[in-house]
């Protein structure tokens, strides 16, 4: 599977997953990026509502940016799938993964985490299956 691909099935099914909803409103306008590869993913309240692929310049639109190398983002969702894997904000501690255009809009990686992690362990499942 391509760099960032599973993103699209993975929000079919955190759409379709009641659970899913029970981690609240999510609001926010996160840009994935792996490499070349950049796809921004706008959450809306309890769903994710859209998934685009953008430019290098869009970035300036959007709240919030996780950055890895495409194959930095394959092991890492293997290694999430192995349930071995830090969540994204420990690897955010690490490696400084998550950038922001401004502290308030960096503060909405931490706020809306559950939801972006829950999106990206389902693209671990998603891409193991």
């Amino acid at each position: 599977m391509a760099a960032l691909d599973w993103l699209e099935a993975a929000s079919d099914r955190v759409n379709k997953d009641s659970a899913y909803r029970s981690l609240g409103s999510a609001d926010v306008d996160i840009a994935f990026r792996a490499g070349k590869v950049i796809r921004r993913v706008r959450f809306d309240a309890f769903s994710v509502a859209d998934i685009e692929t953008i430019d290098e310049a869009e970035l300036r639109d959007v709240e919030v940016v996780i950055d890895m190398p495409a194959r930095d983002w394959t092991n890492y969702l293997k290694r999430r799938n192995r349930g071995v894997g830090p969540s994204l904000s420990g690897l955010d501690t690490e490696r400084g993964i998550v950038s922001a255009r401004s502290p308030i809009e960096r503060l909405k990686f931490d706020r809306f985490q559950r939801s972006i992690q829950a999106l990206v362990d389902e693209g671990a499942r998603v891409v193991n299956s």
